[in-house]
């Protein structure tokens, strides 16, 4: 099959909406937009999400309110969606909901932010492990799988705008950065890099303090990551910064 899909963290559905997000799914027009931070209850959802003509939605909250979650807008019926990534630590906080097609299973993840004081470091290095293990059951099931959503993690230097100052930050630990090099030498490959090996500046986050979005001062933590049969279907890589509406923007792509 074909499909153009997207991943978004809203950073909260319900302010949004009131950013604009229904113009920015008219806009990206993709088969499957996989969303994080939804932070709201499916009763708490804004009833302009209703108005979305051609798509369905699959919501899985945290149980905590106004925390976490993830969901999907869909313009192809899947298969199934299943919520949760079936380990109680993580599926309490709505981080992964696995959106199976015909050929393909798209993982959709809310990776979690090992803290400021790094006191859920751990916490997000067991759930890469356990990331890692259920795209590969898919992959033994003869899938094409894309593991995507908000990574909270940069992978290498090039790709955040000060990376000197944020060796010991979370998001550019030595030992998270460890974790995607071992997804890539599994076999998985970072789609956008996989595109554009040497492209700088191209972020998808910025801090909400200083101006850093205006001056670009950056990270990029949302991201696809396609097992070795999806390779060389995969293209037309975009990161959408014009594309507003949370701290984060869209990131896109195209499995031929």
């Amino acid at each position: 099959m074909n499909l153009s899909l997207a991943t978004w963290n809203v950073n909260g559905i319900r302010a949004c909406v009131k950013k604009g997000f229904l113009d920015v799914v008219e806009s990206l027009g993709v088969d499957l937009l996989c969303l994080q931070e939804v932070r709201a209850k499916v009763d708490q959802l804004p009833k302009e999400l209703s108005g979305l003509d051609g798509y369905e939605a699959h919501w899985f909250p945290a149980e905590r309110p106004g925390y976490s979650g993830v969901g999907c807008l869909t313009k192809k019926k899947p298969d199934k969606v299943i919520d949760g990534i079936g380990v109680e630590e993580f599926d309490v906080e709505g981080r992964t909901q696995q959106i199976v097609f015909e050929d393909i299973v798209v993982i959709n993840s809310y990776v979690p932010n090992g803290g400021r004081d790094l006191s859920r470091v751990d916490y997000k290095l067991r759930y890469y492990e356990h990331l890692l293990k259920q795209s590969q059951v898919w992959e033994s099931e003869g899938k094409g799988v894309v593991m995507t959503g908000d990574w909270n993690t940069c992978h290498q230097p090039i790709d955040l705008a000060r990376p000197k100052g944020n060796v010991k930050n979370t998001g550019f630990l030595p030992e998270e950065r460890e974790w995607i090099s071992r997804m890539i030498s599994s076999g998985y490959g970072d789609a956008f890099r996989e595109e554009y090996p040497e492209k700088e500046g191209a972020y998808s986050w910025w801090s909400q303090r200083g101006g850093a979005r205006e001056k670009n001062v950056g990270w990029r933590l949302d991201y696809f990551l396609v097992s070795p049969n999806l390779k060389s279907r995969s293209g037309s890589n975009q990161i959408h910064p014009d594309l507003l509406g949370s701290d984060h923007c869209p990131v896109s792509m195209v499995i031929e």
